[in-house]
């Protein structure tokens, strides 16, 4: 059975890993902005969801 320790531990770990991906798009995002691959408002739409996610991911 798994302990409480081990389900914390899991969970600390899923939040960062959610954290690291969120950057990473972000990051993506502003470079395929730059390169012309996507607009303005596609890109404002992934810095939202992205924004969202790295804050419920600090929040814990």
């Amino acid at each position: 059975m798994t302990s409480a320790k081990t389900l914390s531990a899991l969970e600390a770990n899923r939040r960062y890993t959610d954290l690291k991906d969120a950057q990473g798009r972000m990051a993506q995002a502003r470079r395929d902005l730059d390169a012309g691959v996507i607009d303005e408002q596609e890109y404002a739409q992934i810095c939202d969801v992205c924004v969202k996610i790295i804050r419920s991911c600090q929040d814990c």
